[in-house]
């Protein structure tokens, strides 16, 4: 292995002097708790290291992950080891410098180079699996690793041995040539902008004028499909709204082009935007609804906390263990100003709707109150990574207190469920239906063959978690009503039925939390489920959060069935939809929602063209 060379140096010159023009104003968040958070995250990493194999290892459960076959053994990931090479070269050490080339030298062959190849600059997720044993492979292994290489290039570059360095700038070519071919849809927001930064850069190491024509042309792209609704199709991710900001602070950090630096610019703060306005400042989380989320409590986010120059005082690097904060430390990740208040002062009183997407059309609506929050989106499916509603009540507690609608097929959430909703204030009127084609597990990688499948129970939930000592309920006809210190509740099955079975509400309390569940197949059913021997499969629900001590309702909601269509009405809600598993274009087209007798609203977030 190549040794040290003289010339080592911390940073790039040319990206220390562009971090230098553009560095921050002065906040409660310093050089030193970086070089803290770089440390931690060296050292949480040690503990994985196989010097065998020069990579980190993981042990894979029996669990279901998609894209991969692995399960029950020992298995080394691609992705997190090159982000350690990145840490251990931060970390600048001599001992560190010298693991981080071992490191590199080994995962970086691990990349598909051959142009002719399906898999072209990939890697697989493991070393043990290589792209065309994976199932199927992640694209996105290209643009997440062609990211880590560039900020081991843009970064450490001049000092890396030529050998070392000729490799690592080959494969972010591949990498980035990969990212060209494959031209992810722009709806996908969190890959569409990193793989802007990835084609960007690399267009402007390498000199190439296809890479860069084309880096351009997507950043422009990326942003006429935002200016469609004036937000994110992928929106409201509390784990990749960080992806997102990260990589527009990697371009405005790292890339020379003026006119992209000028779009990502304003494409950052329209994410901040969408941020803010989603922020519940009272329980320090962000609120329902969610395309994509990994965990409902966001936890102690230190990305947030830098940008908000320490001002949040949730997390800092003393209580972390340094797992997933590196990235923090080396990106310059900055709130806007005059955005930082909706971060820091809660605003009770206040509901905020937002078109999020055009095709399909959905928009999301969140109620700000005293004592909880309550977004729903008007279309979603119930894919694991979805919240089509979600509440979050009480405090800032972690874990957090939540309010969360599941549907759930032998302990996982059903891809093939779909949500439609109509909301005001605290009170959401949904409809419960099936797609048919689906999913299963995943929306697209785990599909349900020629409409039937096996099953042993399939029902939804509505979880309420983190519930006070001394909480009380009632339940009577199908409906519950929770009464406690932080919250009260109501929660109804108006109606449902599962081919020939009618639908029941059932409550199971216990001592911190409480859950109802409506089972659509309960186990005792035959196993087998056929799409088209079931007429109907649906369930009419209606949900009220109110503050602790606030009157509930008392107006009924109200269901009518007219062949496959089921008409809700409560109030001065109303909402149409097709209640028998179909494609779901049928679905989005029998789907209609009013308030008061008018169509619900579709705002933008805002009426500045970005493109």
């Amino acid at each position: 292995m190549a040794s040290i060379p003289r010339r080592a140096v911390l940073f790039a010159p040319a990206a220390l002097a562009r971090c230098r023009r553009e560095a921050a104003p002065a906040t409660g968040w310093t050089p030193e708790l970086d070089r803290t958070l770089i440390r931690k995250a060296v050292s949480a990493r040690d503990q994985r290291f196989d010097p065998a194999y020069n990579m980190l290892r993981v042990l894979l459960g029996p669990e279901y992950r998609y894209h991969t076959r692995l399960r029950e053994c020992q298995a080394h990931p691609t992705r997190d080891s090159l982000e350690y090479a990145l840490y251990l070269l931060e970390e600048g050490t001599p001992e560190r410098f010298v693991r981080a080339l071992r490191v590199l030298e080994r995962v970086v062959p691990l990349q598909v180079t051959d142009p002719a190849s399906r898999w072209y600059g990939l890697w697989g997720w493991y070393l043990e699996e290589p792209p065309d044993r994976m199932a199927p492979a992640d694209f996105n292994w290209a643009d997440f690793n062609g990211a880590l290489l560039l900020l081991v290039e843009l970064r450490h570059g001049p000092r890396l041995p030529d050998s070392v360095r000729q490799r690592v700038r080959a494969a972010i070519g591949h990498a980035a040539r990969s990212v060209m071919r494959r031209d992810a849809p722009m709806s996908y927001t969190n890959i569409a902008i990193l793989g802007t930064f990835v084609t960007l850069a690399a267009g402007e190491l390498s000199g190439e004028p296809e890479l860069t024509l084309y880096a351009r042309e997507r950043i422009r792209r990326l942003c006429r499909e935002i200016d469609r609704t004036g937000s994110f199709a992928e929106y409201n991710s509390p784990a990749y709204a960080r992806v997102s900001l990260v990589n527009l602070a990697r371009i405005r950090m790292y890339v020379r082009d003026g006119e992209a630096r000028q779009r990502a610019a304003r494409l950052e703060r329209r994410l901040w935007q969408h941020l803010a306005e989603h922020w519940d400042a009272a329980r320090l989380q962000f609120c329902g609804p969610m395309s994509r989320c990994y965990s409902t409590d966001l936890g102690f986010p230190l990305w947030l906390e830098k940008a908000l120059g320490g001002r949040l005082r949730l997390a800092t690097p003393d209580n972390r263990t340094g797992d997933d904060d590196g990235e923090t430390a080396i990106h310059d990740l900055r709130c806007p100003e005059d955005l930082a208040a909706r971060f820091l002062e809660p605003q009770p009183g206040r509901e905020h709707r937002e078109w999020y997407s055009a095709e399909p059309s959905v928009s999301g609506t969140v109620c700000f109150s005293r004592d909880f929050s309550l977004g729903s989106a008007s279309s979603s499916d119930f894919w694991v990574q979805r919240r089509p509603l979600l509440g979050y009540f009480g405090d800032a507690s972690r874990p957090a207190r939540t309010v969360q609608l599941r549907v759930i097929k032998d302990g996982y959430d059903f891809a093939s469920a779909i949500f439609h909703s109509v909301q005001e204030r605290g009170r959401v009127l949904a409809l419960i239906s099936f797609r048919d084609p689906g999913g299963d597990r995943h929306i697209s990688l785990d599909p349900i063959r020629g409409s039937r499948f096996e099953c042993g129970r399939l029902f939804a939930e509505l979880h309420i978690s983190g519930l006070p000592e001394g909480y009380t309920h009632s339940f009577a006809s199908d409906r519950l009503e929770l009464d406690s210190a932080r919250l009260r509740l109501a929660f109804q099955l108006i109606g449902g039925r599962f081919g020939g079975r009618a639908l029941r509400l059932a409550a199971h309390p216990h001592a911190r939390d409480l859950t109802a569940t409506i089972d659509f197949k309960p186990p005792e059913a035959p196993r087998l489920v056929i799409w088209p021997q079931i007429r109907q499969a649906f369930a009419a629900i209606a949900l009220e959060l109110a503050d602790a001590g606030a009157p509930l309702s008392a107006d009924q909601p109200a269901l009518r069935l007219q062949a496959d269509v089921a008409e809700l009405a409560w109030g001065s809600l109303w909402l149409r939809g097709l209640v028998r598993p179909a494609p779901v274009e049928e679905h989005e087209k029998a789907f209609e929602a009013r308030i008061a007798g008018k169509p619900v609203p579709l705002p933008r977030l805002s009426d500045e063209v970005l493109a």
